[in-house]
């Protein structure tokens, strides 16, 4: 699935959160800026690992991107979770998203302390429909860092 949107976007570093990065989201990679814009559009999860993940709004709609890979995120689809493996006493997870018809958009498996905060805030916060709608709203317009930041 390639990119839909082909611009840059100031968000958020998830894990670094005095930190702004210019969001390409051709690639999904991301650069810092020298002087941060005023307003950010969402929040990215920056590792050291690919793929680099961001969630951001446009133009009324809130997208997941997961290295070049965009999803649209409407009220109730995609859906999106994460699981903890059985095997490997909980340690390896798995962070999924699958389209509303049930079929497996993204997989991706990763060790426990490597993004797992982030995975969790964003599968119990896109559950929710009222959030995805008000979120898309709020960060397509733009979001002080420091009002994203405390949500």
């Amino acid at each position: 699935m390639g990119p839909t949107i082909t611009s840059s976007i100031p968000v958020v570093d998830f894990r670094r959160q005095s930190m702004v990065l210019q969001w390409n989201s051709v690639n999904g990679t991301w650069i810092a800026f020298d002087d941060p814009p005023a307003l950010v559009h969402g929040v990215a999860l920056i590792r050291a690992a690919t793929p680099n993940i961001c969630l951001f709004g446009r133009d009324g709609q809130l997208h997941l991107q997961v290295g070049s890979d965009q999803y649209s995120l409407t009220e109730d689809s995609p859906r999106i979770s994460w699981t903890r493996g059985t095997a490997t006493f909980g340690l390896r997870r798995r962070f999924t998203v699958e389209s509303g018809s049930g079929d497996m958009l993204l997989s991706h498996a990763y060790w426990d302390g490597q993004g797992d905060e982030f995975f969790s805030w964003l599968v119990s916060r896109a559950a929710n429909p009222e959030w995805r709608a008000a979120n898309a709203r709020q960060w397509s317009v733009g979001v002080q860092p420091v009002v994203l930041r405390s949500s």
